[in-house]
């Protein structure tokens, strides 16, 4: 397993910390970074720039994510540009957030969500053809019809080559648990984002992942809050798993300080 994480992350923490994104690369590299996850929308415009940036400190690319509306737009083929991306960058998989359900749209949630299995179903089938994994994850929002063991398994059961980007932290939706969820989704998993959770506010600015029952939680550097984590990473190591690991901070703000601790922890466990 390698370690890689969000070049979002790294960037918002380099802002913030008031150093450059080649600075701070440096630092995460030295510290253990091996690989970098990233979206579309930041290699837009920009791929040649930042694969040179990645490729002088001897960084891949993991993996790719974006968002999509296929709920309200099921003839969008935009994911063919998306995986030919992520062939083109040497990313083995990339992720599919397939759209939103807002609450002016719960009266076609039905409608929404077959609209969605659809272009999912084709993105899958295309991205093998290519020779990607397409997946999916448990998105951590209330607005997700896939927040849950029950609604992710409905697109992986729908859409069989379909393969799931396990998410540690984002079945806190439901409360549900996440080490007998990764039992549930072992054998699809292509990739694996390393989120840990916390129900202490003092650990960010404002905000945090809402729940299903109003209560919230809270972002923190992997392996320092309540997570399950260890037992997944042994988990993954006992199946022999021959993917890597994502360190996610989103909403945790001195990021490249937690993407440090996130990774220091994370490698003492491998």
């Amino acid at each position: 397993m390698k370690i890689a994480a969000f070049y979002e992350n790294i960037v918002y923490g380099a802002e913030k910390g008031k150093v450059s994104i080649e600075d701070a690369l440096d630092e995460l590299k030295a510290e253990g970074l091996q690989m970098i996850y990233i979206s579309q929308d930041s290699l837009k415009g920009r791929e040649e720039e930042l694969m040179k940036l990645f490729r002088e400190r001897g960084l891949s690319i993991e993996g790719l994510h974006q968002h999509f509306d296929f709920g309200h737009h099921p003839k969008d083929e935009s994911y063919k540009e998306y995986i030919d991306l992520a062939l083109r960058v040497g990313a083995a998989n990339c992720l599919i957030v397939p759209g939103l359900i807002s609450k002016e749209d719960e009266k076609n949630r039905d409608e929404m969500i077959e609209n969605m299995v659809k272009v999912v179903k084709k993105a899958a089938a295309y991205g093998k053809e290519r020779g990607i994994a397409v997946c999916m994850e448990d998105y951590d929002s209330m607005a997700s019809p896939y927040n849950s063991v029950e609604g992710l398994s409905y697109f992986l059961e729908e859409a069989l080559e379909l393969k799931c980007a396990f998410d540690t932290g984002n079945f806190v939706c439901y409360k549900e648990d996440e080490e007998a969820a990764f039992l549930r989704f072992a054998d699809k998993i292509c990739t694996v984002h390393l989120k840990d959770r916390s129900l202490d506010a003092h650990t960010e600015k404002e905000g945090g992942c809402v729940c299903h029952d109003g209560s919230s939680v809270w972002s923190v550097p992997v392996g320092s809050g309540y997570i399950h984590i260890k037992e997944i990473l042994d988990g993954l190591k006992k199946r022999n798993y021959e993917g890597n690991v994502i360190v996610e901070l989103f909403g945790y703000e001195d990021t490249l300080e937690g993407i440090k601790q996130s990774i220091g922890w994370v490698r003492q466990q491998l």
